[in-house]
């Protein structure tokens, strides 16, 4: 039950957070394409990037809802945040410049700031699966009991 709990939450934040970033990149789209096309590790992709991630995070946000999709739903918020933080570990270790491309509240983050946030949900969405896959264990067991 208190599993449960901490599920919801973090389905919670990533819900928000992935809703809220996706429409602030189609809110400010062309900024954000943009942004992404001075990136020097992905330019030459800028407006696949561009368009694809939005749709993305909002997939990602409404599969987190589907009670049955949601473990699904976890590793692909996993896999991203993951992405999203090697990426601006990358632009921070070895870019001579540092492009600016979030939008909302999360452009009054530095990089470095950033880089925190996505690591500490990435770490969310490990503890996700975690409870997520405990509970179907516990599932499975009094199914079978």
């Amino acid at each position: 039950m208190k599993n449960s709990k901490i599920i919801d939450v973090i389905i919670f934040l990533f819900v928000m957070l992935f809703i809220y970033a996706a429409f602030s990149k189609l809110r400010e789209y062309e900024t954000f394409q943009g942004q992404i096309g001075k990136s020097p590790l992905i330019m030459d992709y800028a407006s696949w990037i561009a368009f694809l991630v939005p749709l993305i995070e909002i997939a990602i946000a409404v599969s987190l809802l589907i009670v049955r999709l949601q473990l699904i739903a976890l590793y692909a918020a996993f896999s991203l945040m993951f992405l999203f933080s090697a990426y601006i570990w990358f632009i921070l270790t070895f870019s001579p410049y540092v492009p600016c491309s979030c939008g909302g509240i999360l452009d009054k983050m530095g990089w470095t700031e950033h880089l925190v946030f996505n690591i500490i949900f990435t770490l969310l969405a490990v503890v996700g699966i975690h409870l997520n896959l405990s509970q179907q264990k516990d599932r499975v067991q009094i199914a079978t009991t």
